[in-house]
C-alpha cells in the first residue's frame, strides 16, 4: 500500500492535493471533526464566522514561532476592530507549529489508542513522514474545513476570508514602540534569540545539530529580516495561495447557483482592506495543490 495518495479532498471540488496516509490521515481526520466542531459552536452561538489565511511554516527566511505569533496579533486585532459579533478561524491555533496545535494533535493520538488501539509514536512519525515533505496533508484539511457545509458544499459556514498583509506585520512588530519597521524586526529577533531556546537553536545550529559558522548565522539573520520587512504576508506563502484559490472557486459556484449570485459570495479581506472585485475573481499561482 503507498504511503500517500493524490485526490481531491471534496468531491466536485476541483482542488487536488497528495497527502499520507495511515496514522497522519488518521490523527487529521480528527483534527477535521475538532475544527468543524468548533465552527458549529460559533455558528450556534450566533457569531460570524472568519477564516485567517496566514503564513505558519519557515520558508523564505521566516520562522513559525514568529509567524504563530503574528497570526495571533492579527486576530486579536480583528477582534478588536470588528467586535464581538464575530469569531476568527485561526489556522495556528490547530497546526503543529504551535503549542496548543501539537498538543492537540497528541490528544488525537490518545484517543486513536483507545478507539482504534492504534499506537502512534508522533516523534517518530514525524521523522519518518515529516509534515513539511508534503504540505497537502494541511491543504486537504483546510479545504474539507473551509468547502464542506453539509448541503452542497460551497462554504456556507463561512462570511469571510482575511487575508494578513504587510501592515498587519508591520503592526506586530511595531506595537512595542519601535519607530519603523527596522527596529521592530531587529528588536524583535534579538530579544527572542535571547529568550526563546526553540528560536536560539534554529538560528544557531543546522540541520545536523552542528554550530553554524558565522557567514551562515549572518545569512539566516539577514533572510530573516528581508522576509519580515518586505516578504511576509498572503503574497509568499503556498498554503496562502491555495486558500486564496478556494475563495475564488467557492464564489463563482456560489454566482453560478441560481438560488445564490453575486449577493451571496463570501467577503474577502487583504492586508485589513476589502479585495476588489477584479482581485476577487482571478486564480493565483497554487502552493500544494496540483
Amino acid at each position: 500500500m503507498s504511503e500517500y495518495v493524490e485526490d481531491y479532498p471534496v468531491k466536485n471540488f476541483p482542488l487536488k492535493f497528495e497527502w499520507y496516509t495511515g496514522d497522519w490521515y488518521e490523527l487529521f481526520e480528527k483534527q477535521i471533526e475538532l475544527i468543524q466542531a468548533d465552527i458549529k459552536r460559533a455558528l450556534i452561538d450566533d457569531r460570524i464566522v472568519v477564516y485567517l489565511s496566514c503564513p505558519l511554516s519557515s520558508r523564505g527566511g521566516g520562522h513559525s514561532i514568529t509567524n504563530v505569533e503574528i497570526a495571533r496579533h492579527t486576530e486579536q486585532q480583528i477582534m478588536k476592530e470588528w467586535g464581538t459579533g464575530f469569531w476568527v478561524l485561526n489556522p495556528a491555533q490547530y497546526q503543529m507549529e504551535s503549542k496548543e496545535g501539537t498538543g492537540l494533535i497528541e490528544a488525537h493520538a490518545r484517543i486513536l489508542k483507545i478507539e482504534k488501539n492504534m499506537d502512534i509514536d508522533l516523534d517518530k512519525l514525524k521523522k519518518e513522514k515529516p509534515l513539511d515533505r508534503m504540505g497537502g496533508n494541511y491543504m486537504r484539511m483546510w479545504t474539507r474545513v473551509l468547502v464542506e457545509d453539509g448541503n452542497k458544499n460551497l462554504g456556507d459556514f463561512f462570511s469571510a476570508f482575511y487575508f494578513v498583509g504587510a501592515s498587519n506585520v508591520r503592526d506586530f512588530f511595531t506595537l512595542g514602540g519601535s519607530i519603523d519597521l527596522t527596529s521592530g524586526v531587529q528588536e524583535y529577533f534579538s530579544r527572542k534569540y535571547c529568550t526563546d531556546p526553540i528560536f536560539h537553536k534554529y538560528f544557531s545550529e543546522g540541520v545536523d545539530g552542528s554550530p553554524l559558522s558565522k557567514e551562515e548565522w549572518e545569512s539566516r539573520r539577514k533572510d530573516f529580516f528581508r522576509f519580515y520587512t518586505i516578504r511576509a504576508s498572503a503574497n509568499y506563502s503556498k498554503g496562502c495561495h491555495d486558500e486564496w484559490n478556494i475563495l475564488k472557486i467557492l464564489n463563482n459556484m456560489r454566482v453560478k447557483e441560481p438560488s445564490l449570485g453575486i449577493g451571496s459570495q463570501i467577503a474577502g479581506y487583504f492586508d485589513g482592506r476589502q479585495i476588489s472585485p477584479g482581485s476577487s475573481e482571478k486564480t493565483v499561482y497554487p502552493g500544494y495543490s496540483i
